[in-house]
């Protein structure tokens, strides 16, 4: 039964019958007959307050991060009680121990950075067969898609994810490896076979409090890597650069502007549908045709195809996958219309993640550049001027509005915003504020936007909802979009 401990320092409390596990959860929902309940202290919620309730529910042993008085609970008498320190931190190895280790069964790849997490997920489960996949737009284990609320699960699901994927046959787990987990150890019990480090600009400073913590966090998955697998790294970007020359012989080098990168590209020119592209990767050269657009897109196929190799798969079979592949949901996504004008659908939420997609789109587009974005709320406040100064930079009409605001006022949000603006002396005639976001995007569309124009509306991209207060509402940028192109 003490299985589960096994590398954990533990303490028994109290020693009830001896059962077979049936299964560990931290939701007393879930909780079934012989069950083990893992009591967790969160931000928003205490486990420990659902202890009865595991109890009733049939756990027949409770795991808890505070010394709790046993005798409190009714039919305690049956039930083991085990404290265990900071148990978040320790839950994926006893998730291990209970699941025999499945991520050593399976090769897992990580992607970090504050951008490109998503698309490079994309282009890796459409190069590799057999895959499972997690992150922001959802998880995936084979063809069986389900919903996400974090872009990294907690150990525990994260350990089931991986368990179910070995079980069913899948030879690959693609994962985004968000800063806030690996600040957290939602990931400590993992071993990557490869690591991709994309960017870092600044985001989730709410969480990290300072730069350097977030980039101290994200450098973390490196010390996670299986011994004799290399790390990838953009050293375009000055973080990537650091820790590349940090020493270079654990990391494959990936570069639009240094042709003595290991695996270095060019953007040769763009087309109707993405972009052509030249790969320059261990001496090889090829050149193709892709449905992706912009440089950004461009550090993500490289840094992908650099993993790839790694992995030891041959680049003509790489670059033949790339040539078929389609474009990403929310990412540079474009809506068809009749209007003569250029519509695209991004996720970009931050500032750098801003000014990739708008110069890209500056870059092809004949006439003007149409912006429309907001920040979400009860999140980093101080990215929203710089936001507002990124949009500045390629848009000739910007209209703010609310993205998810959560808890906070939006007015607070935009007007915050619209501070970037006034900073860099962006003509006031040249923006408007909009606080409804479907009046916003309709607005662009009916009374903005010409022939040979391009809109980038931003911030949401595959997202399907809109959070006000704490209510979560069906909202989709792309259905909106249609809306009023008919």
């Amino acid at each position: 039964m003490y299985k589960i401990f096994e590398n954990i320092a533990y303490e028994e409390l109290h020693r009830g019958e001896k059962f077979e596990i049936e299964g560990i959860e931290f939701d007393s929902r879930k909780i079934k007959e012989n069950f083990v309940f893992v009591a967790m202290m969160g931000s928003v919620v205490d486990g420990h307050n659902f202890i009865q309730k595991a109890i009733d529910s049939g756990a027949k042993m409770i795991i808890v991060e505070k010394k709790v008085n046993v005798e409190d609970y009714k039919g305690y008498e049956n039930v083991t009680f085990i404290f265990v320190e900071n148990v978040r931190k320790k839950l994926g190895v006893i998730a291990s121990n209970y699941y025999d280790y499945p991520q050593n069964k399976i090769k897992i790849i990580g992607i970090t950075g504050t951008n490109g997490k998503t698309t490079s997920s994309y282009i890796l489960e459409n190069i590799l067969e057999k895959t499972s996949r997690i992150g922001t737009t959802g998880n995936r284990i084979l063809d069986e898609e389900f919903p996400t609320v974090n872009t990294t699960p907690e150990s525990l699901e994260l350990i089931k994810l991986i368990d179910e994927s070995v079980k069913k046959g899948a030879e690959y787990f693609i994962m985004e490896v968000s800063s806030h987990a690996l600040e957290i150890g939602r990931v400590d019990m993992l071993e990557f076979d490869s690591a991709i480090f994309t960017n870092l600009t600044q985001d989730h400073l709410d969480f990290h409090k300072t730069m350097e913590n977030y980039f101290r966090a994200k450098k973390k998955i490196f010390k996670m890597l299986r011994k004799g697998t290399l790390g990838v790294v953009n050293i375009d970007d000055e973080h990537g650069k650091i820790i590349y020359d940090e020493d270079n012989s654990k990391y494959l080098s990936v570069s639009i502007k240094d042709k003595n990168a290991d695996f270095y590209g060019e953007i040769i020119e763009y087309t109707n549908d993405g972009m052509k592209i030249k790969i320059v990767a261990k001496g090889i050269e090829e050149v193709l045709d892709i449905n992706l657009v912009g440089e950004y897109n461009l550090y993500n196929v490289l840094g992908c195809v650099a993993s790839i190799v790694s992995l030891g798969i041959n680049v003509e079979f790489i670059v033949e996958k790339l040539k078929h592949m389609s474009s990403v949901p929310g990412r540079f996504e474009t809506i068809k219309n009749n209007l003569g004008a250029r519509i695209v659908v991004d996720f970009a939420h931050t500032d750098d993640g801003l000014l990739n997609v708008g110069e890209t789109l500056k870059d092809i587009t004949e006439n003007r550049v149409i912006t429309v974005f907001g920040a979400g709320g009860d999140r980093d406040h101080d990215k929203r001027p710089k936001m507002a100064k990124a949009a500045a930079k390629f848009s000739d009409f910007i209209i703010l509005t609310s993205d998810n605001p959560r808890t906070e006022n939006p007015t607070d949000i935009l007007n915050q915003i619209e501070e970037g603006l006034t900073e860099v002396n962006f003509s006031k005639d040249k923006y408007m504020i909009i606080e409804d976001r479907e009046e916003a995007i309709k607005y662009a569309i009916e009374n903005v936007l010409l022939k040979g124009d391009s809109l980038l509306i931003a911030g949401k991209g595959h997202e399907t909802y809109q959070i006000i207060g704490k209510e979560k509402k069906h909202f989709d940028d792309r259905e909106i979009a249609r809306k009023y192109c008919k």
